[in-house]
């Protein structure tokens, strides 16, 4: 996944309209725009700060809510189930109890990320995160299937962004390169079928990664 901050900027001319009713249509829109960025850009980094307070999903929503067909309202959906998911991992290796809750909003909002952009910049991002929910849970037939699909929309989402698999205090784990879909779904299910546990299949996907994402 990466950001997208950008602007359509939609101007309508009429012969008998004056410069400055062209310019009050054109203006509100990139001002509505901008904020749009700004929002979605302190929402990003509360979360690349590791913060679990709930500040970066307040900022995602409010984007949501205000401006919903932007294009940064598709971003701030899957960053918002990207957000919980990440603190779910952050909780859980901190505190050693798994915080059920946030992993289950994190899929909450993956779900509805797919199902209002299902030719979206993020959809292959989306599977990916689903999968990982699923196999956490301990449903490794769930996991299959998210990755069985995430391969088949390939076609649509050719690359998924991975910063770690799950989340780390380790710099060892930290990975930041794009993988080809496909591949990481079939690197994915491969070291399901060799890996008894969701460490060891996190472990093989993270030497994986190293290699194979740039």
């Amino acid at each position: 996944m990466q950001h997208r901050f950008f602007c359509i900027r939609s101007v309508k001319c009429f012969a008998s309209a004056s410069v400055t009713l062209v310019l009050l249509i054109s203006i509100v829109p990139v001002a509505e725009c901008q904020r749009a960025a700004q929002l979605l850009k302190e929402g990003s980094r509360y979360q690349a700060a590791d913060d679990t307070s709930d500040q970066a999903a307040d900022l995602y929503r409010q984007l949501i809510r205000k401006y919903p067909k932007s294009a940064e309202a598709e971003s701030a959906q899957f960053f918002l189930g990207a957000y919980y998911e990440r603190k779910f991992f952050i909780l859980e290796q901190r505190s050693k109890v798994p915080d059920w809750g946030s992993l289950n909003r994190a899929e909450e909002e993956l779900y509805t990320y797919k199902g209002k952009y299902p030719r979206g910049f993020y959809l292959a991002d989306a599977f990916h995160m689903l999968a990982i929910a699923a196999l956490r849970r301990g449903y490794k037939d769930t996991a299959r299937n998210w990755w069985t699909i995430m391969s088949e929309a390939a076609t649509k989402d050719r690359q998924v962004y991975i910063f770690r698999i799950t989340w780390s205090s380790s710099t060892d784990d930290v990975i930041k390169g794009y993988c080809k879909t496909s591949a990481l779904a079939t690197a994915s299910v491969d070291a399901l079928n060799k890996e008894s546990s969701f460490d060891g299949v996190v472990r093989a996907l993270t030497s994986w990664a190293r290699g194979n994402c740039h």
